[in-house]
């Protein structure tokens, strides 16, 4: 008995190393592009064509699906109706694996992708269907990267969901990913501003995002916290998916610093030569302009406008607006050579690739090798004798 639970156990052990290695055999090698500072005559304002009206969005908030394993407390259509209840136009559900408009919620199609230890996860915006592929325990760049392809696949846009918790991408691997349209700079109490600089540091055009990740409704700390105003002419998915990849929108963080009845906005973000000028319509505020690498460059305080003039070692300017209420996050003005900027993007090393799975193969025949059934052959007895000889003498 004792040595059929030992055989029964290392078959266990293998099989579960087998479907764990599955997807790491499909995992390719990318070659990444260098990392290139945004460099160019012109500037490019996300914010040039501003219409009326602006969408307020969350795109991140769990429900109660998959019998309660996510942890989220309330249906998908309660928070619908409670984000609605708050002025929200986008009301977004970004269950994991799962989209809750395929289940009738009157929502964004739209999901949290990963299922990894790393707490690597994208938001799939514009989702048409759920994929289903991870990598469940270690990820390399190039892990990383072909997730994002991935999900790419079937969704419109790609944001990366809380970059630093768990340290799940570090700036390093964000100075190499592409492929990936957002980031959350916001995500509940939380801010990444690093994660983003480390990005567009790299001369990746990454816009923000905020969002509450709530599971339940009822914590003050992840409902009504952070948001992301859009402008879109209109709630529907196609207008928020053109405005957000275009960059017309911003994050912001529910700040409380002081007291007001007054919630402050965006107003304008104009570009005159080598000059912006950032106006927002509400209380004075203070003004923040950010560069390469994170750096400040300017503050402004106590203003309803302020201005920033381009330097020669500026590669992009990004502003912060903080408001006695809320801290807004606007979308960078970034340097370019004109005309349409070719996207950076990672490619297969297709060499590197089939190395890398033979050696995958190699070692696995190796572990089966290892694990294999190691009896030893059990010695032949003597046969016993069972009947007295004949000739032995009996009482």
């Amino acid at each position: 008995m004792v040595q059929f639970r030992a055989v029964f156990l290392k078959r266990t052990v293998l099989v579960l190393a087998v479907v764990v290695a599955i997807p790491y055999l499909r995992g390719p090698l990318y070659d990444f592009p260098a990392e290139t500072a945004f460099a160019g005559a012109e500037l490019l304002n996300p914010y040039a064509a501003l219409t009326d009206p602006w969408q307020r969005a969350n795109l991140h908030a769990h429900g109660r699906v998959w019998s309660g394993l996510t942890n989220g407390r309330q249906p998908d259509a309660e928070i619908v109706r409670a984000y609605e209840s708050l002025g929200y136009s986008v009301a977004g559900v970004s269950n994991y694996q799962r989209i809750a408009t395929d289940d009738g919620v009157p929502t964004m199609p739209l999901y949290e992708h990963g299922y990894n230890l790393g707490k690597r996860h994208q938001l799939a915006i514009g989702a048409r269907q759920v994929s289903w592929f991870d990598f469940p325990l270690w990820q390399t760049r190039s892990h990383q990267q072909f997730v994002i392809h991935r999900v790419a696949e079937t969704a419109d846009l790609v944001a990366l969901a809380h970059p630093a918790a768990r340290d799940a991408y570090t700036t390093a691997d964000l100075r190499q990913l592409t492929g990936y349209h957002l980031m959350e700079v916001v995500n509940g109490p939380f801010l990444f501003e690093e994660s983003w600089d480390a990005a567009l540091s790299a001369g990746r055009a990454v816009w923000a995002l905020a969002n509450d990740d709530t599971h339940d409704l009822t914590d003050p700390r992840r409902t009504a916290v952070a948001w992301t105003m859009i402008n879109a002419p209109s709630a529907s998915a196609s207008d928020i998916v053109d405005a957000l990849r275009a960059g017309r929108a911003y994050a912001v963080s529910r700040t409380n610093e002081i007291a007001s009845a007054v919630e402050t906005v965006l107003g304008t973000v104009t570009v005159d030569n080598d000059t912006i000028e950032v106006t927002c319509e509400g209380e004075p505020s203070t003004f923040i302009f950010i560069g390469q690498n994170g750096v400040v460059r300017k503050s402004v305080k106590e203003a309803l406008a302020a201005t920033y003039t381009f330097g020669h070692d500026d590669t992009y300017i990004r502003t912060v607006i903080r408001s006695p209420r809320t801290a807004m996050f606007l979308n960078p003005v970034l340097r370019h050579p004109g005309g349409e900027r070719p996207p950076l993007v990672a490619r297969v090393d297709v060499g590197g690739t089939w190395r890398l799975r033979a050696g995958l193969v190699l070692a696995g025949a190796t572990l089966a090798l290892l694990f294999r059934d190691r009896r030893r052959p059990v010695p032949a007895l003597p046969p016993r004798q069972v009947l007295a000889p004949a000739d032995r003498k009996t009482a």
